[in-house]
């Protein structure tokens, strides 16, 4: 194999040529709802909207799918991306348990949406193994195992022998839990701007709103190419951005790294155990892996402050190289091998881990979508129902527990 597609997201190299494309924005234009962001978030948002009948019109700076989501590993997380016990302590039992069923009733819609609408974006139901390799890993796991089990959470322990017979990995323990998933994520959010503009929205790339205004009566968005009016406008940015400084307080902006090897020989599969679930680690920060249908280990993590532009090449190539290394010490039996794709993209967090989702009191006639870190493709779905229920006037009081008054 010649040299590592270094900058390049495995998904952004697998898109067909002819790949969905949407006009600039000009003139002008009347609208319901303004979305700008298209990502997950945004694209499942102006679905939801558009099928209630809303007037959606969607811009996106760059091109659907390629922020974050397009460097994504694409795991379908039925859970916030923090452990239970932190969200208990920082929000009490009642409130945890919510949240875990909101999330978990987001994945499982998320998923039937994709089966609804035949999105071709390869889904496949996935469990998630939590293993810990160091005696407090395992106390921390287990204490986590014994808090879901309170709160009548689905989860398991596997013993030694038990994780090495399903992912041959040598730990002290593990968590399995069933219900995740996993699919190709640019795909996944070109079927819902396709299924949005079916049911009458609009959608523009290379659109970017410099300024948002607003009235008594409506906001004006302003881009390059002409403005459009609306009575509600959604931020699905992950991050607010420079639109809304005041508000990145409330963020924390990361740059997450990934590989992807070549596909994979039989012998080597043979060494790497079942294959039949996602892993992490209990490190901080934490791994992932998980496989592809061709065969391949994508394999990320090591989260760490975002380089200055001018080093981010640099810093890219050595995150590869150790991110191959701790993947090795997992499963020595890949030794040597190179990958064949190395990216990074941001991951903007918030305080506890959860997003927010819904309307600031400083911004009136603006809803808001940020802060998904890495379960960006299943909490993007959540906060769409969300977000269509917060403009029909339908919210419940569960709904609050992801807004920015918590």
């Amino acid at each position: 194999m010649g040299t590592p597609h270094f900058g390049v997201s495995y998904w952004l190299d697998r898109l067909p040529r002819r790949r969905p494309s949407y006009p600039r924005y000009r003139g002008q234009n009347d609208v319901d709802v303004a979305i700008v962001g298209g990502g997950m978030a945004g694209c499942a948002t102006a679905y939801a909207l558009s099928t209630a009948g809303v007037r959606v019109c969607l811009f996106e700076a760059a091109r659907i799918g390629q922020g974050a989501i397009g460097s994504s590993t694409a795991l379908v997380m039925q859970e916030p991306d923090v452990d239970f016990q932190d969200v208990l302590d920082a929000h009490g039992l009642r409130a945890a348990r919510t949240i875990w069923r909101m999330t978990r009733r987001g994945a499982l819609d998320f998923m039937a949406a994709i089966r609804r609408l035949r999105i071709p974006c390869q889904p496949e139901a996935q469990d998630s193994i939590y293993f810990a390799s160091d005696p407090t890993g395992v106390l921390r796991l287990r204490r986590e195992l014994g808090l879901r089990k309170k709160a009548r959470l689905e989860a398991r322990w596997l013993t030694v022998e038990q994780l090495r017979r399903e992912a041959n990995v040598e730990a002290e323990g593990a968590i399995r839990v069933a219900g995740n998933a996993q699919v190709e994520p640019l795909r996944t959010c070109f079927g819902f701007a396709a299924a949005a503009v079916k049911r009458g929205a609009f959608i523009h790339e290379r659109s970017p709103v410099e300024r948002i205004g607003t009235g008594r009566e409506h906001v004006e968005l302003r881009t390059t190419g002409g403005t459009v009016r609306a009575d509600r406008v959604v931020i699905a940015t992950g991050h607010p951005g420079p639109l809304f400084k005041p508000l990145a307080r409330h963020f924390r902006v990361a740059e997450t790294y990934a590989v992807a090897t070549p596909p994979l020989g039989a012998r080597i599969r043979a060494g790497l155990g079942r294959r039949q679930a996602m892993l992490w680690d209990t490190a901080e920060p934490y791994h992932y892996l998980r496989w592809t249908r061709d065969g391949r280990i994508l394999f990320g993590g090591g989260d760490q402050s975002q380089p200055h532009p001018r080093s981010r090449e640099r810093v890219l190539v050595q995150r590869t190289g150790q991110l191959m290394y701790e993947l090795s010490v997992l499963y020595p039996v890949i030794s040597g091998i190179q990958p064949e794709y190395a990216w990074s993209g941001p991951s903007v967090t918030t305080g506890d881990g959860l997003p927010y989702i819904g309307p600031h009191r400083n911004y009136p006639r603006h809803l808001f979508a940020l802060g998904f870190g890495g379960s960006g493709l299943a909490q993007g779905f959540l906060a769409s129902r969300i977000l269509l229920r917060h403009y029909l006037g339908g919210t419940t009081k569960d709904d609050d527990l992801f807004g920015f008054a918590r």
